[in-house]
């Protein structure tokens, strides 16, 4: 697994080949991510939630994000791969989702971008978008993207803006 773009291109990344927990997102999927975000990456404040290694938001802080922010219950591989980078503008979070994203909301924190990526199996989407809407930490006009199982469907009070199929994953662009 590798960075692919940007200040850190070509770096590698630390990662678990063994981890049944931890699903690395492809290079195909990062790249079209990255392509579709664009220029919106410059100087964002990122969050990535269920970080797994952290390769997202390090993509991010590589293309030019102001600020990374991870989120996993496992954090041991986003501490390694930080270190390697080198990234000063990275803040990591060991704790579930939920409760993360509820001290984010205390401490009044706005994302320009926020990136999901939940374990497939277990059905965590719904209840983190509906988290994110709630602590209130996505800034007005910020973009929300979900990373789900192809045959995902979304909650019913939430509208895709735009789907991309990779595979067997799924990059969902949100609208509340």
């Amino acid at each position: 697994m590798r960075i692919i773009a940007g200040q850190y291109r070509r770096r590698l990344l630390d990662f678990p080949r063994n981890d049944p927990d931890l699903r690395p997102t492809k290079d195909l999927l990062k790249e079209a991510l990255f392509s579709i975000i664009g220029a919106r990456i410059v100087n964002a404040k990122f969050l990535d939630l269920f970080a797994g290694s952290g390769s997202i938001g390090l993509e991010a802080l590589s293309r030019g994000a102001a600020e990374a922010v991870f989120i996993d219950q496992n954090v041991k591989y986003i501490y390694a791969n930080i270190e390697k980078l080198g990234c000063a503008n990275a803040r990591v979070y060991r704790n579930k989702a939920d409760r993360a994203l509820e001290i984010l909301g205390a401490k009044k924190e706005n994302f320009e971008i926020i990136y999901l990526d939940p374990p497939y199996q277990k059905d965590l989407l719904a209840v983190s978008l509906k988290n994110v809407c709630r602590f209130g930490i996505l800034k007005k006009g910020g973009l929300l993207i979900a990373e789900t199982a192809r045959k995902c469907i979304l909650p019913p009070e939430f509208k895709a803006a735009d789907e991309r199929i990779y595979g067997s994953a799924k990059i969902i662009f949100l609208e509340q």
